[in-house]
């Protein structure tokens, strides 16, 4: 009999569970505060205590693996819609099987000294640095897999991309464009360029002042609900004013998928007879 030291077990898998967190939003494009990760990746730990209990059915542990996943991504990513809190949860509920599975081979196979796994948790009495490094190359994998992913996105594929605020809705037509790596220092959020004309009548009354050509003064006490983030375009450097909608989706036929971002404006425009958006195709 094996004895595990429960301090370990709750920081191992404390540990794993925030990499999982983080390595299914690479794969997701979503990106989550430091406080939603530490605290999903702290019930993940507190679920692997199960390891204490008589062993379960591969049912009964598939089942309660899944209860386990539902709830990381809840507190994690939050709910949104059931669609997407399903697709989430699946996915990440995914990871942690193929994580699973390469701790159930370890142990049947290899048997490491130190290593126990019972229902679907693991503790290995192994040193720290080794699980660091472990983890931390698991992770870079699952971000050349996310690259290459990208990498596969067509340029030339024209997308719907819809914008839902407060006053209503807007469709543009969007085009996806690698070169644009706009991203909000503050808020870590990828910037998707606009046309104004299209979606003016979504847009806070705020961003329709900074875009006018009113006096300087009147623009400067209009800046609620809305950034100002410094970029370079092909024309030299300008200042996309951009805000949060309440939603946003970028839709490829039947396919609709809500992502995070911001919307942004400059006032050169966007210049292109066939589409009213840019976006980074790593949003997807």
């Amino acid at each position: 009999m094996r004895v595990i030291y429960i301090d370990i077990l709750l920081f191992l898998n404390f540990y794993i569970t925030y990499f999982l967190i983080v390595g299914t939003c690479c794969l997701l494009h979503s990106r989550i505060t430091l406080l939603r990760r530490i605290l999903g990746a702290s019930f993940g730990a507190a679920s692997s205590l199960i390891i204490l209990l008589p062993q379960m059915s591969i049912l009964l542990g598939a089942i309660v693996k899944l209860l386990f996943s539902t709830a990381i991504m809840f507190i994690s990513l939050g709910f949104g819609n059931l669609r997407l809190f399903i697709g989430r949860t699946l996915l990440f509920f995914l990871v942690n099987c193929i994580y699973a599975g390469i701790m159930m081979g370890l142990w049947l196979f290899s048997a490491p000294v130190g290593m126990v796994y019972n229902n679907g948790a693991a503790y290995f009495d192994i040193p720290v640095w080794m699980a660091l490094l472990s983890t931390a190359a698991a992770y870079f994998i699952l971000r050349i897999i996310r690259y290459f992913a990208d990498s596969k996105t067509s340029a030339d594929k024209k997308y719907t991309l819809e914008i839902v605020t407060e006053k209503g809705k807007a469709a543009l037509t969007a085009l996806p464009d690698s070169g644009n790596k706009l991203t909000d220092f503050f808020s870590g959020l990828p910037v998707i360029f606009c046309d104004i004309n299209k979606c003016a009548s979504v847009c806070p009354d705020a961003v329709i002042m900074q875009l006018s050509s009113e006096a300087p003064e009147s623009r400067e006490k209009s800046i609620k609900g809305i950034r100002l983030i410094p970029c370079t375009t092909v024309s030299g450097g300008v200042t996309a004013i951009c805000f949060k909608p309440q939603k946003i989706f970028i839709c490829d036929g039947s396919v609709r998928k809500e992502v995070s971002a911001l919307i942004g404006f400059t006032k050169n425009g966007i210049n292109g007879k066939d589409f009213e958006a840019i976006f980074n195709p790593r949003i997807l």
